[in-house]
């Protein structure tokens, strides 16, 4: 039986796309789902990614780098159940989280599955109009931070009780994303995350997400959204992913830190694409956790 093999290359180019500036055609307001968001234009360049499983001599960590790889073993393999996925695989990603950072108190407050390529957004987005939702979910080939600091705060005031919300705040606390793969290894679009100390403050872009308002779609909602961090193109970011990750492995990406002591704070990440992608849409799942360390100080 003839058996597949994988030429590893300790580091290869790809493109990374990065925010485009307002003075160059770009935006700094975004109406995430819509045909318009889909079809954005980016600024995209030419970086090398190391593969992390070739760096032996470099332990990669959340409060070093932001982002850490950690093979874990799930219970859940399809996925398809959201009820299931809010109970058995939050509990599952809590524990893993608490394990791995030591926090006393993690809130899985939202996940994503994407199991379309890319294309097939795209191609959908052209034939809509500009407001048009494209309910396509698929990697991101975008340079981002889920939050800004000022969105992060914001997703602590939305998920927790008021009362909560202010006495968790006076502790350590931070956002962490947990993202593995789904149904198998991923053989397209894998996931880069960057160096948190190679992105300086100044590389970060603050953008508005609109939310897409309820109803038919028509329509985009005025005020309703978060702030997020789109990140401008430094030669010096240093970009790093997995070669073939798997469902039994993932990748813990720290999109904020309350702690300014030098730490980590933020991590910027995308997906991207190589010459040898192949196979069908990669699947993956993320899920978003509020972590707090309740013993130490927030900042």
């Amino acid at each position: 039986m003839a058996t597949e093999t994988i030429t590893v290359q300790a580091v290869i180019n790809a493109n990374i796309n990065y925010f485009l500036e307002v003075s160059e055609g770009g935006t700094d307001v975004i109406y995430p789902g819509t045909a318009t968001d889909k079809l954005r234009p980016l600024k995209s360049v030419i970086m090398p990614i190391t593969d992390l499983r070739t760096c032996k001599d470099e332990n990669f960590t959340l409060d070093t780098h932001g982002f850490q790889f950690v093979p874990h073993k799930t219970k859940e393999k399809t996925y398809d159940d959201q009820e299931r996925i809010k109970t058995v695989v939050y509990d599952e990603t809590a524990a893993l989280l608490r394990e791995v950072t030591g926090a006393t108190r993690v809130v899985p407050f939202s996940h994503l599955i994407r199991k379309h390529l890319v294309d097939t957004a795209v191609e959908a987005a052209k034939k809509a109009a500009p407001t048009d939702i494209i309910p396509i979910m698929t990697p991101s080939l975008l340079c981002h931070i889920d939050q800004s600091y000022d969105g992060a705060k914001q997703v602590l005031e939305d998920n927790l009780p008021p009362a909560v919300a202010e006495s968790l705040s006076k502790t350590r606390w931070g956002i962490i994303n947990v993202w593995r793969p789904v149904g198998g290894p991923v053989k397209r679009d894998p996931l880069a995350v960057c160096d948190a100390r190679s992105c300086a403050e100044s590389d970060l872009r603050k953008v508005f997400a609109q939310l897409p308002s309820q109803g038919d779609g028509s329509t985009v909602s005025v005020g309703a959204g978060f702030e997020v961090f789109n990140v401008a193109h430094n030669p010096n970011h240093k970009w790093y992913y997995a070669l073939t990750m798997t469902p039994d492995e993932t990748l813990m990406i720290k999109c904020f830190d309350s702690k300014t002591d030098g730490r980590a704070r933020r991590t910027p990440h995308t997906a991207f694409q190589t010459d040898r992608d192949e196979g069908p849409a990669r699947q993956s799942i993320e899920v978003r956790c509020l972590v707090f360390w309740e013993n130490d100080s927030a900042e």
